[in-house]
């Protein structure tokens, strides 16, 4: 070779390999990191990069698709960061999270998106099968709707001072009585008891609670601070425990002879089915309007079948 080439030559090498260099795969302490998720107000904000991290991060993750134009949105969204505010609070494994549908267009279609707000909760990273939310909009709402999915939705009772402990901290409590736990009316008593948030539920398999509460058989009791304080639903020996009759039976009795008919209440009266409704209008600034409604109370027990509604408030 001709030595003028040589210094050429040399600067070449020298500028495709800087001394030192070695040139090799890099390890894997020099791999870049995965993509950090965002939060806003304690809330992941997701997209079409980062849902699958979400999902292998989160075994338990609730996405609501939302629109920034969307008014029902911008009402759910300080309730959303309230209930994760709440569920961090008191340690339950779940995560709320969020994403911009009409900025994500891909993540929409592929979820079957077509409204705003769409909730939908993902269970172990399975992205083909999430469950749609149909729980309250409001923050203890939400929090408690996802409670009784990653932790038991009744609590399990082993002795008279626990169960009395339950009926006299809640306004509303339902105890499965069942003699054996592995049937499958526990697994439909549960399955209600996922949904039914208005109420608290327990269940029991032990003899001697059987026996204080005077009962032989499978029984579901819902008990109740006012009117009659108890009602009892057999189970059916033969065809088992119906998820639909049970449903009916405590939306039916967990409300009061006589009960104010209202935005808030009037979705539980027509969900109970009664066929027959006595309605009484009145003026509660009125003294004779009051004996009236103390009258109505009084006749409610009397008229099996048919529930007693009063209407009206103070200027009715």
């Amino acid at each position: 070779m001709s030595r003028q080439f040589l210094p050429v030559l040399l600067l070449l090498l020298r500028a495709s390999c800087p001394w030192g260099q070695e040139q090799g795969p890099k390890s894997p302490s020099e791999e870049p990191p995965e993509e950090e998720i965002p939060k806003e107000d304690g809330i992941l904000v997701l997209s079409r990069r980062t849902l699958g991290l979400a999902l292998r991060e989160h075994p338990a993750l609730l996405v609501e698709f939302y629109a920034p134009w969307c008014g029902h949105c911008k009402a759910l969204a300080p309730e959303y960061s309230k209930a994760a505010a709440l569920l961090a609070a008191d340690s339950t494994a779940v995560t709320l999270s969020k994403v911009d549908g009409p900025a994500q267009p891909e993540l929409a279609e592929e979820f079957g998106v077509t409204e705003y707000p769409t909730l939908k909760f993902f269970r172990n990273g399975n992205r083909t099968h999430p469950e749609e939310y149909t729980g309250p909009r409001e923050a203890e709402g939400i929090a408690e709707w996802l409670r009784r999915r990653v932790g038991p939705s009744a609590m399990r009772l082993e002795d008279e001072a626990a169960a009395q402990a339950l009926i006299d901290g809640r306004d509303l409590v339902v105890i499965g009585f069942f003699q054996d736990l592995q049937d499958e009316d526990v697994a439909t008593f549960l399955a209600l008891a996922r949904d039914a948030l208005d109420m608290t539920f327990g269940l029991t398999d032990r003899p001697r609670l059987f026996q204080q509460f005077g009962l032989t058989k499978d029984t579901v009791v819902l008990f109740k601070k006012f009117d009659e304080g108890r009602a009892d639903f057999p189970v059916d020996e033969e065809l088992g425990l119906d998820l639909g009759d049970l449903s009916r039976f405590l939306v039916t009795h967990s409300m009061r002879l006589v009960t104010e008919f209202n935005s808030q209440t009037s979705p539980k009266i027509f969900a109970a089915r009664i066929l027959n409704h006595l309605l009484l209008f009145v003026n509660q600034t009125l003294a004779a309007h009051r004996e009236l409604l103390a009258g109505f109370g009084e006749a409610a027990p009397q008229l099996p079948g048919a529930g007693a509604v009063r209407g009206g408030g103070r200027g009715s």
